[in-house]
């Protein structure tokens, strides 16, 4: 099977958003009784299907996109907007040095002040989509790096993780990142 990506709307509820992904995957699947489970730390899983089937969700903005693949797969995504909007009064550094490993505090820190958001925004999105290939959760995040001291890496424990593109009206908006041996 190879990865396979879709777009949803992004509903303001989550019993709706549910049933979205419950619904996209029995159709692409083709089979009703595949149903979408999740445990006990939220992380999804696929029951009632012959061959095992991986599943990821990431909800941002206007958008929710569904990647499904044979293997542990992991996606996550950021509206950019609303990270950079002047409004936005959040202290990236101080949620860095929280979440962040050291090289990533740094890496972040070295950035230009005016592009601190969508750097912040590029760690995380990266991080968050390995914990969910790895099924691990984001109390490990100060434990990895997703950057090496001047760039993003390409693996870590093995799993690969990369920018995600993906096209859609107003995609510009965001930014994606998808772990998992999809190579």
């Amino acid at each position: 099977m190879s990865l396979k990506t879709f777009i949803l709307e992004n509903s303001s509820t989550k019993k709706q958003r549910q049933s979205d992904i419950q619904k996209k995957l029995r159709e692409y699947l083709d089979n009703p009784k595949a149903k979408v489970v999740y445990d006990e730390k939220g992380r999804p899983t696929v029951e009632n299907v012959e061959k095992k089937v991986h599943i990821s969700v990431t909800t941002c903005g206007a958008v929710m996109l569904l990647v499904i693949f044979e293997k542990a797969i992991g996606i996550d995504g950021e509206y950019l907007p609303r990270l950079t909007s002047p409004e936005n009064k959040v202290d990236y550094m101080l949620l860095a040095e929280r979440f962040f490993s050291y090289d990533e505090v740094e890496y972040l820190r070295d950035c230009a002040r005016e592009a601190e958001a969508e750097t912040f925004a590029n760690i995380w999105v990266r991080k968050e989509a390995y914990v969910k290939a790895a099924g691990k959760t984001v109390a490990e995040f100060p434990n990895f790096s997703v950057v090496d001291g001047s760039r993003f890496v390409k693996k870590i424990h093995n799993i690969s993780i990369k920018k995600f593109q993906i096209k859609f009206p107003d995609c510009e908006s965001y930014t994606f990142a998808i772990a998992g041996n999809i190579d």
